[in-house]
């Protein structure tokens, strides 16, 4: 059965495409599937026709607005759902693992500790476009948590210009590679796949890099194969 990530929150597309980038460089088989009202992810991917509802793009297949009842059926080891700012309870539920990508406006934190409360379910922070500052840190993090016990664990990403354009860039035209996204991303990405279930830090590191550079899988591969048959 496949294992359904749910990305939600503020600006959580571009966080949702890398990890399925990376994930298929780890070997994985991935999915997208972008459930979101505004469907920016989806517009995000090179396809000839963007009336489609479905385009495969560097051995990730990309779905747009896919059934939550047919989630669990698709044949992929992990299913990405990008599910927009407020998605439901029920499709929630249906996430092994739920990350609530968020900034640090004043609004958004009071927004989503209001909505982790109401759903009642556990999920991973991913707080994005902070600045290096310990105690403003600390305040951020206090002010989303507030004493409920929903968070399972932090991921940060402090702000880098990189990491911005990059994101800004997705939505006006498409990203093939994105080779200079910030140190704080990469690490992230690390963490993440991490706790997907990649353990092998070196294969992580390595599915990390060659998704920024716009590799795939099949791709090494092929020349690893062609490098051997040289040698021999």
């Amino acid at each position: 059965m496949s294992e359904i990530i749910g990305f939600l929150g503020s600006y959580p597309s571009d966080i949702c495409m890398y990890a399925a980038y990376a994930l298929q460089n780890a070997g994985k088989s991935v999915c997208v599937v972008d459930n979101s009202q505004d469907g920016i992810l989806f517009c995000c991917v090179p396809t000839p026709d963007e009336r489609l509802a479905a385009v495969t793009f560097r051995q990730v297949d990309f779905l747009r607005r896919e059934p939550p009842v047919q989630w669990h059926e698709l044949d992929y080891e992990f299913v990405l759902v990008q599910m927009g700012s407020r998605p439901q309870e029920l499709c929630l539920a249906l996430c092994s693992m739920r990350i609530l990508v968020v900034d640090c406006e004043c609004s958004n934190l009071d927004f989503y500790r209001r909505y982790m409360q109401e759903s009642s379910l556990s999920m991973t922070v991913l707080l994005r476009g902070f600045l290096p500052d310990r105690i403003l840190l600390g305040r951020i993090k206090q002010r989303l948590e507030m004493g409920q016990g929903f968070i399972e664990r932090w991921l940060l990403l402090p702000f880098d210009e990189a990491d911005e354009a990059y994101r800004i860039e997705m939505q006006y035209g498409r990203i093939h590679q994105f080779p200079y996204i910030s140190a704080g991303m990469e690490r992230m990405l690390t963490q993440l796949l991490r706790m997907l279930g990649v353990h092998d830090k070196l294969r992580v590191m390595r599915a990390v890099r060659d998704a920024k550079q716009g590799k795939t899988a099949e791709n090494v591969c092929n020349k690893r194969k062609r490098l051997v048959m040289m040698e021999g």
